[in-house]
């Protein structure tokens, strides 16, 4: 129960606090579209998050209203509305199309994020293969950040308010319509107050108007988040259906900022285009955001059954009747290798989540209240729309091998009804079940991880500060110091006295092309103090268990993606593992412990992550649930770091993975030391040769191995058997190596000791 009472509190801190706003640097927005349009790029699979809340299973007929934005001002008007104060340039919706008129005027007055876009991508390549060849035509934007850069990097001394529509002028009938469905094409990113509306109304100069949000932050986008696909935003049925007349626009709205949030951009940038009216269906859910919390693993250690896996969905009936005693379930399946889009075996039927309470779903509930031409847009409740809790079960980890979870809801469509209709999530995904070794084993390990095994290109974890702002690849993930947590949590029935389990080591995956060989790193357990009165600063702890310090230059994965024309995925990948050096590492019932890793030079040492938004994965609920140390950015406020989880890291996790096993014993069954080997290379540096030395004290298996500034391998010595107090020397040709900085190991054993060759011909 205390663990549940202080988790719940750090989620109210986390979204209440100023440092919520806190997600942006000023070289946020290049680096990220960089990352976009890797993940963009790609032909061999297809994103989750394709189309999430637009559901193909429904073919409309004609429009009964268009606008695309072909023309100027012929059916439709920019207008701004009270209290914008943001100009009528960037700070606006205005139009722009393919001619040099509109090339011009964005060369002028969009010169850094957009231009840089265009530049990058040819024209309007990146754009119309978002939205779609119309745009060449015509199409609507506002940006904000770009009015940002013009004004100096600051909204001091504008304090800008941006309330700024697209007013369709043609009004459209609604008599006998099911619903309202508003369909565009739009490409956004969400930043922390900006706001997207579509306000409708019988009266065409909106004197008084109903509103819908949508790109609603924490629900359907998180911060910092991007979308460039079809979207459809349904009008609540009792106020849009059965009009003679109906008028629509889209608004943008952000109000003025203050105190330190001026020194950030109001948002980022909104294109839309080709706005299409239909008449919908009369039975429709979507689904709009489903998260997990608690233990909600990508991979599992057999024989260790985790405490329960909450999720909870939040849907919206987007059609015309009303649904009854819906419920959200999640099944687990059997799977043999991963498929995307998710295709699983046989149900396990023993496993399910279920939502406790049946509840009635009416038509498009999140809706604001009526507002007038002159009262303030402030906030709505955007909880209006059903939430669907579970009451939460364990995985199935009775097995190692492959496992699938899908997510649906079950509804009836009338009161009498008995036959339920499904469904289903898009959020279904895999997760794995590791073997535990058995307890005489002293070697052996189980991995227990919160990623889906699966490596990404493109897909690292870099998050840090830059200049007291939360951002991606800032430069404080390059310093000594750096260090990243990722949680585990055990069961509170673990059952120490008669089937104990042991923390062995922490398992680390490199992001792919993103580290530097010869780099040295150290791993830790460190857990969560709940004694009630603790410092908010002193919560995370160490637990007593680290590994050596490793020089680490084997297991990179530089250069495993090949194809430059796709952005690729494996489950054939490297890792480092690192033992601790600590025996009886005991994990305790109902615990938070924190597999960590630190960078103890400066240098490129990302870990992997997974990625939500390209591969199904757990989208984990829990600010707690990653830890980011930043050296110099002790000062904001926690010793052992800054929370990661939630939308702070776009519900990602890193790949740094917490091994355990049955067995109290290091990894070698005794207390490693850090042996010296005497190991040395001369001359150094070498021109077309070199000899290495080194010295045994016990008899050996001995080989050595020469790697690259990137961590290839390009030379592999096989010494075999050498004899205990030796001294050994063997020649190394180097002349069909390249000048530059390359890496020795020698490997005695499984123990390994590193030094530097530097090649100069």
């Amino acid at each position: 129960m205390k663990k549940t009472i202080l988790l719940i509190a750090a989620l109210v801190i986390g979204a209440t606090s100023a440092n919520a706003q806190r997600f942006i640097s000023n070289d946020a927005p290049k680096a990220v579209n960089k990352m976009v349009a890797a993940k963009e790029s790609r032909s061999d699979l297809n994103v989750k998050k394709e189309s999430q809340n637009h559901r193909k299973d429904f073919v409309y007929g004609d429009p009964v209203m268009t606008v695309d934005f072909t023309t100027t001002d012929v059916n439709y008007t920019f207008d701004n509305l009270l209290g914008h104060s943001a100009g009528s340039s960037q700070g606006q919706f205005q139009r722009f199309d393919t001619t040099a008129s509109s090339t011009s005027i964005l060369a002028a007055n969009y010169s850094d994020w957009i231009h840089w876009l265009y530049n990058r991508f040819g024209s309007y390549i990146w754009f119309t293969n978002r939205l779609g060849t119309k745009m060449g035509d015509g199409y609507a934007m506002v940006a904000p950040y770009e009015k940002w850069i013009a004004d100096g990097g600051e909204n001091n001394p504008n304090t800008l308010v941006y309330n700024t529509a697209i007013k369709c002028t043609d009004g459209f009938a609604t008599n006998g319509f099911n619903t309202v469905d508003v369909v565009f094409k739009e490409i956004t990113q969400r930043f922390n107050s900006d706001r997207y509306f579509i306000d409708y109304s019988i009266d065409p100069n909106f004197n008084t108007y109903d509103s819908i949000e949508f790109n609603v932050r924490g629900v359907e986008m998180g911060s910092n988040e991007y979308a460039p696909y079809e979207k459809r935003v349904t009008l609540p049925v009792a106020s849009s259906v059965n009009k003679d007349v109906l008028y629509i626009r889209l608004r943008y709205m952000c109000p003025q900022m203050t105190g330190s949030s001026l020194a950030q951009p109001s948002g980022y940038f909104w294109f839309v285009d080709e706005i299409n009216v239909y008449n919908g269906p009369e039975y429709r859910v979507d689904v709009l955001s489903t998260n997990h919390y608690y233990s909600a693993y990508g991979v599992v250690p057999s024989e260790m059954a985790l405490d329960s896996v909450y999720f909870w969905t939040t849907i919206q009936n987007t059609g015309g009747k009303t649904l009854f005693n819906a419920v959200a379930e999640e099944l687990t399946h059997n799977a043999t290798n991963y498929e995307f889009p998710n295709v699983f075996g046989s149900v396990i039927s023993s496993v399910v989540n279920h939502s406790i309470t049946p509840q009635n779903i009416t038509t498009a509930t999140r809706v604001d209240t009526t507002r007038n031409s002159s009262g303030s847009i402030t906030g709505i409740d955007i909880r209006r729309h059903l939430n669907m809790e579970t009451g939460g079960a364990r995985l199935y980890n009775g097995q190692a091998g492959l496992y699938g979870l899908s997510q649906g809801v079950k509804y009836l469509q009338s009161v009498d009804s008995t036959n339920y209709q499904v469904l289903p999530m898009q959020d279904s995904l895999y997760y794995r079940v590791s073997q535990m070794p058995v307890s005489t084993d002293p070697v052996g390990k189980a991995r227990w991880a919160s990623d889906v095994d699966v490596l990404i290109e493109g897909s690292a974890w870099a998050y840090g500060f830059n200049q007291g702002f939360i951002a991606e690849n800032a430069p404080g993930a390059r310093v000594a110091g750096y260090e990243v947590c990722n949680r585990f949590m055990t069961p509170s029935d673990l059952d120490t006295a008669n089937n104990a389990i042991y923390a062995k080591g922490v398992e680390i995956v490199p992001a792919a092309d993103s580290c530097d060989a010869g780099l040295r790193i150290q791993v830790s357990l460190k857990y969560y103090d709940f004694t009630p009165g603790t410092a908010a600063d002193a919560l995370i702890v160490p637990a007593n268990a680290q590994s050596a310090v490793t020089v680490v230059n084997e297991g990179l994965n530089n250069g495993v993606f090949t194809n430059p024309d796709a952005r690729e995925w494996s489950t054939n990948y490297n890792s480092v593992y690192l033992p601790f050096v600590e025996e009886n590492v005991k994990l305790y019932p109902g615990q938070f412990y924190y597999a960590c890793y630190k960078l103890l030079e400066d240098g490129r040492f990302y870990v992997a992550r997974d990625d939500k938004d390209y591969l199904p994965t757990f989208k984990t609920y829990d600010w707690w649930g990653k830890i980011v140390m930043t050296p110099g950015q002790e000062s904001e406020g926690y010793a052992w770091g800054y929370p990661f989880g939630d939308w702070y890291s776009e519900y990602n996790a890193p790949m740094i993975r917490l091994m355990v096993s049955k067995n109290p014993l290091s990894i070698n069954g005794v207390t490693p030391a850090t042996p010296s080997f005497n190991l040395n290379a001369y001359p150094n540096p070498a021109q077309n040769a070199t000899t290495i030395e080194y010295a045994l004290t016990s008899n050996a298996n001995v080989y050595i191995t020469v790697t690259d500034i990137m961590g290839r391998e390009v030379v592999r010595l096989n010494e075999g058997n050498k004899a205990a107090n030796t001294v050994n020397r063997v020649s190394l040709d180097t002349k069909n190596l390249n000048n530059g900085t390359y890496f020795y190991t020698i490997n005695v054993n499984g123990v390994k000791e590193t030094k530097k060759l530097v090649i100069n011909k």
